[in-house]
Parts: C-alpha cells; structure tokens; sequence
C-alpha cells in the first residue's frame, strides 16, 4: 500500500518515524551484541540436548598427580613417592532428536610412580549415556534446562592380571550403570555479563561380583583367585560461568564423590604353600575438589578450557591436583 503524501511530509510524522527507526535499529544492535559463548565447565556436563544431527567432540587432556592421602579421619598424610597418571578422553556427543543425546567416552592412561611406570598407554574403562532434556531452555539459552541420563560403563580397562606391575591397571572390572539428573540456567547480569549455573545428582548401585586373578587394581597379591564387590557410588557437583566477553569466560566447579566399601574375597595359592584365604575390606571414601578454569571461545562451535582439579578434602582417598584442558568442536 503506498505511504499517503501528507504522513511522508508531515514534519512531526517524519520525526517520530526517524526515532522509531532509530530505537529499532538500537534494539537489534542490542539483541545481537547479548549473546553468551561458552564451552563448558571442567566437570560438570550440559543439562541443555544438542539439536539433532549435531555432533559436539571434545577431547581432554589430564595430568593427575598425587604425594598426599587422607586417612579415615580427613587428616592429610605424605604419601611418597606418590603417583603420577597421563589421562586421554575422547567424549562423543551426537544429537538423536532435539532432546535426546547419546554420548560415548573411551580413553587411554599412562601410570607412573617413583621411577616406575606402565608399559605404555593403556585403555580405560568406556562409558555409553543416553541422555533426555525434560526442560528445555529459551531459544536465546535463557531459562532453565533439566536433563536426566543413563550410563553403562564397560570395563574395558585392565584391572587383573597385572604381573609384576600393578601399573598397568586402568579399570575396576565392574559393569557399572550411573543414573544423574541434572540442570543448568543461563542469567544476563545488571552489567550486561553473562552468567551460567549448573548442577547435577548423581547416583550408582553396587555393580555385580567380579572375578579376580592375580594381581590386581584391588590391591590383591601374585597367585590369587577369587572376587571383588564394590560398593554403590554417588556424586554431586555444581559450576558456574562468568563471560567476559564472547570469548573469554572463567568458570569454576565444585565437586563431591562417595564411593561405598569394596569387599575382596578370595585364596592366594603359592606354589611352594598350601593356599591360604584372603579376605580385605576397603572402607568408603569420599573428596571433594574445585576445578577453576578460563575459557576461551573461537566462536560458537569451537572452544578451549584449561584448569585444574584440586582436591581440598576427603576421607580414605588420595589427594590429587590435576592440570588439564579440553577443546571442544560442535559439527
């Protein structure tokens, strides 16, 4: 419809047109100058189900070191010469449908402590999740997303047979399923910054018996035969993500971990001995840690995180530092 003459030449009609125009080109410079890239804290993952036919990989790096252990009564013991682990995880996510993920994590390790160390890098234990975004966010990320998701974690690590060196141990043995429930809300501050919350439950029964021969990463000796029993597991964490800008952002985690008594039974059978029976009990043992970290991110699809995950207390656990870094890659 064409514009009549007298509103393109009225002069109050051109100055409040002029304005408009203005204050709407202002509001979409805004709209797209409030747009938060992240890639993601350490440990803590995504409550928000990557569309579908995408693919996010994000390969870690993680150097574990150890000198230290608390003792059943959360005192802190020298422990030398300690140990020192190289940790390579490949995790896969790919989106199924606008709310379901599935992801796959194996990984590979390489043990060290004092002068002795693994004959090379091994596989650990690979774990497969299926994951259902219940809430999902705004279409600008703002709001909350709740997720929940299932895990089976494959012991394809070596944990028996180990020979003359226990290093060479990177799994438990157990068939494990892990059931989480976790959310995530993105906030825009009063200073135009964004920040992001996380949070996630998570909870593991007792995996099944396992058989054991030899030595073992259960800590049984040569020449022993008989089975493990772990104990139920769960976790807790929480994250938070501050951007600087759509590139920088520091982020940081806050976790906790309990894993329930392991109970070893079985008979050591030396050769030159009659055999003899062999009961342990490893009683529970809980850390928590905090994992600070900057973020850098190229744009939306691609980002780099490097920190560190500290332990600063627990009970029967060792406490360890990890330096680490992850680069995450959306197809």
């Amino acid at each position: 419809m064409p514009i009549p003459n007298f509103l393109r030449t009225n002069p109050l009609i051109r100055k409040v047109g002029s304005t408009m125009l203005v204050l709407c080109t202002a509001s979409g410079t805004i709209a797209e100058t409030r747009k938060a890239n992240f890639t993601g804290p350490l440990v803590t993952p995504n409550a928000s189900a990557i569309p579908s036919a995408m693919a996010v990989i994000e390969p870690y790096l993680i150097y574990t070191e150890s000198h230290a252990l608390y003792d059943d009564q959360g005192n802190r013991h020298a422990n030398h010469p300690g140990s020192h682990q190289w940790l390579l995880l490949m995790p896969a996510t790919i989106g199924i449908t606008d709310r379901l993920n599935g992801r796959l994590i194996a990984g590979s390790a390489y043990n060290v402590s004092g002068r002795y160390h693994s004959d090379g890098a091994r596989m650990t234990d690979t774990s497969a999740t299926l994951q259902y975004m219940f809430v999902a966010p705004n279409a600008d990320g703002t709001g909350p997303a709740v997720s929940a998701s299932y895990t089976h974690v494959f012991p394809t690590g070596y944990y028996d047979h180990l020979g003359d060196n226990p290093l060479n141990g990177t799994g438990t043995g157990s068939s494990t399923n892990r059931l989480s429930v976790f959310a995530q809300q993105l906030f825009w501050l009063a200073n135009d910054h964004p920040l992001r919350l996380r949070a996630l439950l998570a909870w593991a029964p007792s995996p099944s018996r396992v058989a054991i021969n030899g030595k073992s990463t259960h800590g049984t000796p040569v020449h022993f035969h008989g089975s493990t029993k772990l104990g139920a597991s769960r976790g807790a964490t929480t994250s938070l993500e501050y951007g600087l800008d759509r590139h920088w952002v520091l982020a940081a985690d806050l976790t906790w971990d309990h894993q329930g008594g392991t109970r070893v039974d079985g008979q050591q059978c030396l050769p030159t001995e009659a055999c003899r029976s062999l009961a342990q009990h490893h009683p529970p043992r809980w850390n928590y840690s905090v994992a600070p970290a900057v973020e850098y991110n190229f744009n939306s699809s691609i980002g780099l995180i490097v920190g560190a995950q500290i332990s600063i207390a627990g009970h029967n656990s060792p406490a360890d530092y990890a330096p680490q870094a992850a680069l995450s890659m959306a197809f």
